[in-house]
């Protein structure tokens, strides 16, 4: 079926009024960026184009954007609607916040705490929050290093098969099933469980099995998604900003509007 994009503006901005309202009640402030960057190894996603023997991106990822371009430490809590695309002609609408300048536990419970209401003011209630951390697999694959990547790739696929079929022992394996497979409000490290106590909200979870793709997290990640979708509905995570630490989600509005209009 053709798009109508008038009738998909109408939807979007009647969610993008109710979620600007939100951060604004957070004490967020909207950010506008560029739409094209002169292409950067360390911009992601986006679409690459040439003009005048330059190469450029179209609507890169907004976070690697805003790293990019903070060159001095600037405490900041931003927000953003904004289009994203990912090497094509089409893109997907998002809104996100990011917190510049926090310090853990409570930066976490705050921006967790922001989706949430997000989700909440979007006419979103059956969700769910699991929260997850590369250093953890960072530790237990210390003594196996030479095939982190590729386990880490199987997080990403959420595949442990790829992880069964490396030469690893026995002993490694069962410890790599059981993170892969752990889901509850208390995992046994302190970092996550704090953060999932102090959102105090039971469709948050700690999940070891959480591995965000891009790659300028640093430890905690998180992903959101509906029992209704097969995708998520959003993620986030922290990361550094002009030497600061910093933490963000966004949330992917199509998948949004589906749950609002039950088109699933």
């Amino acid at each position: 079926m053709r798009r109508d994009p008038l009738t998909e503006s109408e939807r979007l901005a009647y969610i993008a009024g109710k979620l600007r309202r939100n951060f604004e009640s957070w004490g967020y402030r909207e950010i506008f960026l560029p739409c094209i960057e002169e292409y950067d190894e360390s911009l992601r996603r986006g679409t690459k184009f040439s003009y005048n023997n330059q190469f450029y991106l179209i609507k890169p990822d907004i976070t690697s954007q805003i790293v990019f371009h903070m060159r001095k430490p600037r405490r900041m809590k931003i927000y953003y609607i904004s289009e994203v695309l990912d090497g094509g002609v089409k893109g997907t609408w998002q809104a996100g916040a990011e917190l510049i300048g926090g310090e853990p536990p409570d930066m976490y419970v705050e921006i967790i705490k922001v989706a949430v209401s997000c989700l909440i003011a979007a006419g979103v209630e059956d969700f769910y929050v699991d929260v997850g951390s590369l250093e953890v697999w960072r530790k237990a694959t210390e003594d196996v290093r030479e095939f982190r990547g590729r386990i880490f790739e199987a997080l990403r696929r959420r595949n442990f098969q790829m992880i069964e079929s490396l030469p690893l022992s026995q002993e490694k394996k069962r410890e790599l099933w059981r993170l892969f497979n752990f889901r509850g409000r208390r995992s046994g490290f302190e970092l996550l469980d704090e953060i999932v106590e102090k959102v105090e909200d039971e469709r948050v979870f700690v999940d070891l099995g959480t591995m965000r793709p891009l790659p300028y997290y640093d430890n905690v990640v998180f992903d959101i998604y509906s029992p209704r979708l097969g995708y998520p509905i959003g993620g986030g995570g922290d990361y550094s900003a002009g030497g600061l630490r910093a933490v963000g989600f966004a949330l992917y509005l199509d998948g949004i509007l589906r749950l609002r209009s039950g088109e699933v």
